[in-house]
């Protein structure tokens, strides 16, 4: 296929939707988990799709991205999110800590006042056909089971509430013990601060968090080097529209799933 952009491909997939044509095999791209009847077909059918969706990391205010813009934009071949990590150079990785110095691994915290349950995204809720509020009860409970520290539950607020209000590391720094998300980028913000974290689906975080939340008395802590490993996937995992328009993420992202 004659492609050199995402951005030639998006106009291919919108334009062309799979659920309309079995045989057209050409890549499909598609944005958000709203698009979940065309990205299962392409599964049954064994036809490329990238998804596009915000940024695992570098979208909140911080040293290198003031405003707090969304300058990073994920994407991933046949898949949600990076949920295996990928060898690949650690460049991108330094210029992501740059900007942001919060991203630095600094080792494990030792905070032990509460759990942090971070509330899913509807849509995510949708795709995956889960209730939201059923979620919450099972979730809460299980939690209750397992540990006798009071739960914060954070709901997903608006972009502009989470970076510039009480922002995820104003949370963590109030003395979370462990977060629990559905899969939240929250889980892989939380390792990386130092605080171990439990998800329900395969995402980002999976390589770094646990599924059980039995563990919660002795959470899991990766080792420093999967940290980084899956660090540096992340990294190659999102780019600028920049990239995206000009064919370096179409370039990147085809030579290291090759």
């Amino acid at each position: 296929m004659n492609v050199h952009s995402l951005e030639e491909s998006l106009v291919i997939g919108s334009n062309n939707i799979c659920t309309t044509d079995l045989s057209d095999n050409r890549p499909l791209v598609v944005r958000g988990v709203t698009s979940k009847t065309e990205i299962e077909i392409c599964k049954e059918t064994s036809r490329d799709f990238y998804y596009i969706d915000t940024g695992y990391l570098g979208n909140f205010p911080s040293v290198g991205n003031t405003s707090g813009k969304k300058v990073w934009h994920r994407v991933v071949k046949n898949n949600l999110q990076h949920c295996q990590p990928l060898t690949v150079s650690n460049d991108r990785w330094k210029k992501l800590v740059k900007q942001d110095p919060r991203l630095t691994w600094n080792g494990w915290k030792n905070y032990n006042k509460k759990i942090l349950l971070v509330m899913p995204n509807p849509k995510a809720c949708r795709y995956y056909n889960i209730d939201y509020d059923q979620w919450m009860l099972e979730t809460t409970e299980k939690i209750k089971t397992y540990s006798n520290l009071p739960i914060e539950v954070r709901v997903k607020g608006s972009r502009s509430e989470r970076g510039h209000g009480y922002s995820i590391y104003d949370a963590f720094d109030s003395g979370v013990y462990a977060t629990v998300s559905l899969n939240s980028i929250a889980s892989l913000e939380s390792v990386l601060y130092g605080i171990p974290s439990f998800v329900s689906v395969p995402c980002a975080a999976s390589p770094l968090v646990s599924t059980d939340l039995s563990m919660l008395a002795n959470p899991f802590k990766p080792e420093i080097t999967a940290i980084l490993n899956q660090c540096h996937t992340l990294a190659y995992g999102q780019y600028t529209q920049g990239e995206i328009l000009n064919g370096t993420a179409w370039k990147i992202i085809n030579e290291i799933t090759s």
